[in-house]
């Protein structure tokens, strides 16, 4: 069994003994102590993470994702048109067809793709 020191008259006392048998007072169990390390390294990179996507979210505009997926929209019609006439899922689609997309593009946002 293991033994534990009386806080009062520093005898030996077993973990199971509640009063000491040697003064008859309770000996104080002291807390262990806690490791505030692994808190931190958790929470930092999750508030990180959180601050990130919180910038994002206000950093983005509904045009910037309207860009987005016509530039996505131009970089298919370029891979489709690249294929074999045979392997392409859209066989109508024309190199003047990514043209068209790409003058589009510039149009209504004023810069290249």
């Amino acid at each position: 069994m293991p033994t534990l020191s009386c806080t009062s008259c520093h005898q030996a006392l077993t973990d199971s003994a509640a009063p000491c048998p040697h003064c008859g007072k309770t000996p104080a169990i002291a807390a262990p102590a806690r490791n505030r390390l692994v808190p931190w390294l958790i929470g930092l990179p999750v508030g990180a993470f959180a601050l990130l996507l919180i910038g994002g979210s206000l950093l983005s505009s509904p045009e910037s994702k309207d860009q987005w997926v016509a530039r996505e929209a131009i970089k298919v019609c370029n891979k489709e048109v690249a294929r074999a006439p045979e392997d392409r899922k859209r066989p109508d689609l024309t190199p003047k067809d990514c043209a068209d997309l790409e003058a589009a593009f510039r149009a209504t946002y004023g810069s290249t793709p």
